[in-house]
């Protein structure tokens, strides 16, 4: 009797939070096991796992998740190359992705699927060729019928120079939306938030701030990380009332301020954790108006914090947020993260505080 194996997945996500996903799925899936796959693949994380499929949808580090179905190397740039992912994707063998996705919905009596493509590198055809060539692999093997509206199955056949990487969407909408009910117009994405809450070691109890709390995306997923004192608070009335919306939504309890970031009412050395998503100059405010803000942020960052209390920043700024830590004898950067986002590559600062706050002195005349 052969002994059955582990199901197996991949999951896409925001590049660059490969090993933070990882570690997720290690820790909240038991008995799962992640695959180590090239750096080519940034965006993934493939994985076995022995037990549910609606297990996986707990992730909080990922967006999407993908019964694998199978993968191959070796399609040419040119025009034939179209024929080999048809004759590829026929080859492979769907039933055990299929048997994943009956888990959540029963199996359909005449099934209906769409495909789905990325296409990443140089090729003498199209994305749309690639998906047309793709379904048609998919019909060779079931005459399932084609809608692309309200399919049954969905497909994915992801080309990335001469590999082809094919699965079945198992969520039917992207995980990360899952967290607010109002959004503001640069609203962070949940998953990178809960990244940043995860660098930050969170330490049940303590006390952690977002000093621009946007939406509430940081509150929320660092109250899913364990019991902690939050706060958070903005400049405008607006974010803070959509914070306080989603807040509630998540059952996440957290005292909010309106206040200015750059002059926190809070005592100096009380904050244990800062986790915040200011102003990257684009999407929201400008480069002109960072030069304002940051220079305070970073000053505030400085004296609120305890001792050897840590502050994680996303910011497309790196000059700027860069300098203005390094020039501060109290702050110092211990890890940097590049991160893709909606096309933009930011990072995520980890900021230590060293040394204790001491008010700059000023020199009396004579």
């Amino acid at each position: 009797m052969t002994e059955e194996r582990p199901a197996r997945y991949y999951a896409t996500l925001c590049a660059g939070l490969e090993r933070i996903a990882g570690e997720e799925i290690g820790e909240l899936l038991p008995g799962a096991r992640v695959e180590v796959r090239p750096e080519a693949e940034r965006g993934r994380v493939f994985f076995t796992y022995p037990g549910l499929v609606s297990d996986t949808f707990r992730l909080r580090s990922v967006e999407n998740v993908f019964a694998y179905i199978g993968e191959f190397e070796g399609v040419a740039p040119e025009p034939e190359g179209l024929e080999q992912i048809r004759r590829g994707i026929a080859a492979l063998d769907l039933q055990p992705a299929l048997r994943l996705s009956q888990q959540l919905r029963p199996a359909p009596v005449a099934p209906s699927f769409r495909c789905s493509t990325k296409r990443a590198g140089t090729h003498d055809y199209t994305s749309l060729e690639v998906m047309a060539a793709a379904g048609a692999g998919v019909w060779d093997q079931t005459q399932w019928r084609v809608d692309l509206t309200g399919h049954d199955y969905d497909i994915h056949a992801d080309l990335t120079e001469d590999w082809c990487l094919v699965g079945l969407r198992l969520t039917t909408e992207s995980l990360r939306r899952r967290t607010r009910v109002v959004h503001t117009s640069a609203s962070l994405n949940p998953t990178v938030a809960y990244a940043m809450c995860r660098l930050s070691e969170p330490v049940a109890g303590e006390f952690c701030v977002d000093p621009m709390c946007g939406g509430g995306t940081v509150l929320i997923e660092r109250a899913v990380c364990g019991p902690a004192l939050l706060a958070g608070g903005d400049l405008f009335a607006h974010p803070v009332a959509m914070t306080a919306r989603n807040l509630e939504a998540a059952a996440a309890p957290a005292t909010l301020f309106r206040w200015d970031a750059r002059a926190l009412p809070l005592a100096t050395e009380s904050v244990d954790k800062i986790i915040s998503n200011p102003p990257w100059g684009r999407r929201a405010g400008s480069h002109t108006a960072n030069r304002h803000i940051y220079p305070g942020l970073v000053r505030e960052l400085a004296r609120v914090l305890r001792v050897g209390g840590v502050a994680v920043v996303l910011s497309l700024e790196k000059a700027l947020l860069t300098g203005l830590v390094e020039r501060n004898a109290r702050l110092r950067i211990v890890h940097v993260l590049s991160v893709a986002v909606g096309g933009l590559h930011p990072s995520i600062y980890v900021v230590k505080k060293t040394a204790p706050w001491r008010r700059p002195v000023r020199a009396t005349p004579s």
